[in-house]
């Protein structure tokens, strides 16, 4: 596996749409985009059927996962214009703020039923 994996929750229409908006981007830049409730991806995660999903997954071409902002973050340095995504997660503090906002956007999702 020395591509990147992008998995997300195919149970939320936010995620399925954020996922194929970005699919043609990412799959330029020899990333796979899957579900996680993909049974392949499951195994390989140990998710159980019917767990809850509380954050998109990435697994890097170094085989590290990511989740949630740090998800984000690992993408956002494969696509140019995301790149200073990447480099602000550097900074101090920023990775706290951009983790804050990631489960903030999460919660507005999980409150809307999407």
């Amino acid at each position: 596996m020395n591509s990147t994996w992008l998995l997300y929750d195919a149970s939320c229409p936010f995620c399925t749409s954020g996922a194929h908006t970005f699919k043609p981007s990412l799959e330029k830049r020899d990333c796979r985009i899957r579900p996680l409730q993909n049974h392949t991806v499951m195994k390989l995660l140990n998710i159980k059927e019917g767990e809850y999903l509380p954050e998109m997954k990435v697994i890097g071409n170094n085989r590290k996962v990511y989740g949630g902002a740090k998800a984000v973050v690992y993408l956002s340095q494969k696509i140019w214009w995301a790149r200073p995504i990447w480099a602000l997660s550097h900074l101090p503090l920023i990775m706290g703020i951009l983790d804050y906002i990631y489960e903030q956007i999460a919660k507005k999702i999980l409150s809307w039923g999407l």
